[in-house]
């Protein structure tokens, strides 16, 4: 079977295909399973359950959502990386939002300023 068989893809449009029923022996072999509308909540779902107790109770339950929620995040650390993102979005017909609230790396002035390692005879720090 070739790929073009089975993968319906068009460049630059995004196709609406129908969800598929589950097979009839995965129905037989996972009775009373509980689904969730997606793979984020089901993610969110597994965290509280994680910290649940056998009661259900759980001291810190996590939020129904985060701050990133449903979305998807590509996170670019220089300008060239940053255009290939919108440039990739853009070519598969993806909507995408740029956060330009933050220009540049905003590290302290700590960071990569000194190494804990004691350099070694002949090589300089």
């Amino acid at each position: 079977m070739r790929a073009s068989e089975f993968l319906q893809e068009e460049r630059g449009l995004r196709l609406k295909h129908k969800k598929g029923k589950a097979p009839h022996v995965h129905q037989a072999a996972s009775p009373g399973h509980v689904r969730s509308k997606g793979y984020y909540d089901m993610y969110r779902a597994t965290m509280a359950m994680a910290g649940m107790d056998s009661d259900g109770n759980n001291e810190n339950m996590p939020d129904p959502e985060s701050w990133i929620g449903g979305d998807g995040l590509v996170n670019a650390l220089t300008d060239e990386e940053r255009s290939m993102a919108k440039k990739a979005f853009s070519a598969l017909g993806m909507p995408s939002k740029e956060d330009s609230s933050h220009t540049g790396s905003r590290e302290p002035d700590g960071v990569n300023s000194g190494s804990p390692i004691v350099a070694f005879k002949g090589y300089p720090r």
